[in-house]
C-alpha cells in the first residue's frame, strides 16, 4: 500500500463520484478505478459501492475514510515539519553572548529580525565570559557564541571559526569627578599610572587585548590593574572612583550616573563583536543565523557611540 492509493481513496470518498475524484486528482478515471479496486483487494474488504448511478461508502470504507484522513493529515505535517526544519524556520538555537555585546544595537537588531523571519525557532539566550563560551561550543552547549574580539589565533581552538559582526572604537571611561572628566576628548598617554578596571583576561582576552595595544601604543601598560568578569562591574567601579577604563564605544551610549565616557584622540584601537561556532556540521537553523549577521550587515565601526554621552556626576 502506498500513500497514492490513500490519496485515491480519499478523493473518491470524499466526492462519492470517480469522475469528480478523477479531476480533483489531476488523473483519468479509468486508472483511477483500478487503484481503488487493488486497495481493497490488498485489504481484503469492501470499501466502496458502486453502480451505475451513485458510489456509497460501505461501514469499512467510512472507517477507511476517517483513518486515512488522520493518516495524510500526519504525513503532511511531518513533510511540513522536515521541510522548514531543512531551511531553518524551525528548531533550536542556543547562543552564547559577552555582556557587553548588549550595549550595541547590533546583536539585539539581529536577535530581533531573526525572532521575526523564524517565530518558530526557540532561541536560548546565555551570557557567558569568552573562554567559557569557547568550551561550551567545543561541547555541543551552544550553537553560536557571540564574544569580544580580536582574540589572537592562538587562543581559539582549530575546531572553531570565527566571523567578525561589527569593528568598534574604545572610548575612555572616567569617574565624572576625575580632573580629565571635562575634557571634549584625551588621549591614551594621559591614563598612564591610573588604576585600570578591565574585564580578566581569562573571560575576555579579546578585551584585555586592546587594552593592552592602546596602553602600549601610548608609552606603556598600567602597572595597577583591578580584573573583574563583568562590563556592569567595570562602570560601577569606575563610578565609584576605584579607577577609569577603556570599553566599546557602545557602552559609552549608555547613562550611568558618575561616569564620563570621553573619545580618545589619534588613532585608537578598534574591538571587534565577532561571531564564533563549532566547524563543520551544525544545523539549518544556526546557519541561517549566521547568514544574517553576515559582515555585509554590519553597523559602520563606531557607530553606537560616536558621539559618547556624558553622564552627570
Amino acid at each position: 500500500m502506498e500513500l497514492r492509493h490513500l490519496r485515491y481513496f480519499l478523493a473518491v470518498a470524499e466526492e462519492l463520484h470517480f469522475h469528480r475524484a478523477a479531476t480533483r486528482l489531476h488523473i483519468s478515471q479509468p486508472p483511477l478505478s483500478q487503484q481503488i479496486r487493488a486497495l481493497e483487494r490488498e485489504l481484503g474488504v469492501t470499501l466502496l459501492e458502486r453502480n451505475r448511478r451513485r458510489v456509497t461508502l460501505t461501514a469499512a470504507g467510512e472507517a477507511f475514510r476517517d483513518d486515512t484522513r488522520g493518516i495524510l493529515a500526519a504525513v503532511d505535517r511531518a513533510a511540513e515539519r522536515a521541510r522548514n526544519i531543512a531551511r531553518g524556520s524551525l528548531g533550536t538555537l542556543s547562543i552564547g553572548f559577552v555582556g557587553s555585546a548588549m550595549f550595541s544595537p547590533t546583536l539585539p537588531d539581529i536577535l530581533r529580525e531573526f525572532r521575526a523571519t523564524r517565530p518558530d525557532v526557540e532561541l536560548v539566550l546565555r551570557e557567558l565570559p569568552t573562554v567559557v563560551q569557547f568550551q561550551a561550543l567545543l561541547g555541543g552547549e551552544l550553537d553560536v557564541g557571540v564574544i569580544r574580539g580580536p582574540v589572537a589565533q592562538a587562543q581559539i581552538d582549530p575546531r572553531l571559526e570565527l566571523m567578525t559582526i561589527q569593528r568598534e572604537r574604545l572610548v575612555a571611561a572616567l569617574p565624572s569627578g576625575h580632573p580629565l572628566a571635562s575634557r571634549r576628548r584625551l588621549r591614551a598617554e594621559e591614563l598612564r599610572g591610573e588604576t585600570f578596571v578591565i574585564l580578566a583576561r581569562r573571560d575576555a582576552p579579546g578585551l584585555f587585548a586592546s587594552l593592552t595595544t592602546a596602553m602600549v601604543e601610548a608609552g606603556g601598560v598600567p602597572e595597577d590593574v583591578l580584573e573583574v568578569a563583568e562590563m556592569q562591574t567595570i562602570i560601577s567601579l569606575v563610578a565609584g572612583g576605584f579607577g577609569v577604563s577603556l570599553v566599546p564605544a557602545s557602552v559609552g551610549t549608555v547613562d550611568r550616573s558618575g561616569v564620563t565616557f570621553l573619545p580618545i584622540a589619534g588613532p585608537t584601537p578598534t574591538i571587534e563583536l565577532s561571531a564564533a561556532w563549532r566547524a563543520g556540521g551544525g544545523s539549518p537553523v544556526r546557519d541561517a543565523f549566521l547568514a544574517l549577521a553576515r559582515p555585509a550587515r554590519s553597523r559602520t565601526p563606531g557607530h553606537a557611540a560616536s558621539a559618547p554621552r556624558r553622564s552627570a556626576s
